[in-house]
């Protein structure tokens, strides 16, 4: 009896090891992040595309904050771009890993004449005026050089910014090599998502925050629909961690999420 009620604490002390975001200074850490809505691949609707220069103006010139995404081109070039591929926003049957910057910038979106822009573009028309959320897209084995080639860019930066990504080895760099960038682990529950191709193993643990122990992020950006979990419920109970909303998408659900997170992410609206 004994035994097993040893073997049970040491499987619940486990379980809160891995679950637990990074627990000093959190608060302190993302105050600069908090208190602005941000728009979700900046600005967009009504013929402005996402992740566009035009977006992101648009954010700026409202006073929101502004999540955008970044890639590494096959040239070790840092671009924005939500998807892995071109298919969706560029009509080119090809992913950004495999091709030149170059290659990327002969590409359109939508079918306006909104081009990819590098990362750098985008940084020229932010100007430090409002808080950026950097979301890290892990694309295959080129991702490794990902946050490296990042830090590096954005050490050169003045204004403030953090990253967030939903693989918790790309936001380990920094929590190895750059712990004072704030950081912060993307997460939701594909089994709540009717259709979701998110399936397997790596997914399941996402969801329930198991791999917190690699990232130790500062903050955990949560998809609110799918939330829910036991080990959401519990890591918001024992750790009140720093929370952002993604992805919020009417008024009604934004003023609902006000007590309930510190950052929000919107789309499809203007709060």
């Amino acid at each position: 009896m004994l035994w097993a009620l040893l073997g049970f604490w040491v499987v619940v002390l486990v379980y809160l090891f891995l679950i637990a975001p990074k627990v000093l200074h959190r608060k302190a850490r993302t105050r600069l992040l908090r208190g602005v809505p941000y728009a979700h691949r900046g600005l967009h609707g009504k013929g402005i595309p996402e992740n566009s220069l035009t977006a992101f103006q648009r954010a700026v010139d409202r006073g929101y904050g502004i999540e955008l995404d970044v890639h590494l081109t096959r040239d070790g070039q840092l671009v924005v771009h939500h998807d892995d591929s071109l298919s969706r926003m560029c009509h080119v049957n090809r992913n950004i890993e495999s091709m030149t910057l170059d290659e990327i910038l002969d590409c359109r979106l939508w079918g306006t004449d909104e081009k990819i822009p590098t990362l750098d573009q985008a940084l020229n028309v932010v100007q430090g005026r409002v808080p950026l959320i950097v979301e890290m897209k892990s694309a295959g084995e080129g991702s490794k050089a990902l946050p490296e080639a990042l830090y590096r860019r954005m050490r050169q930066y003045d204004g403030d910014w953090c990253v967030e990504s939903f693989d918790p080895r790309l936001i380990r760099w920094f929590k190895r090599y750059a712990p004072s960038v704030i950081r912060g682990q993307l997460a939701y529950d594909p089994s709540k998502v009717p259709q979701d191709q998110h399936r397997g193993l790596l997914y399941w643990m996402g969801a329930r925050l198991l791999m917190n122990c690699i990232s130790r992020p500062d903050f955990v950006a949560y998809g609110y629909e799918t939330e829910g979990n036991l080990s959401f419920r519990v890591m918001r109970m024992l750790f009140q961690p720093v929370l952002a909303a993604w992805t919020v998408r009417s008024r009604k659900d934004f003023e609902r999420l006000k007590d309930q997170y510190d950052l929000q992410i919107f789309e499809s609206f203007e709060p």
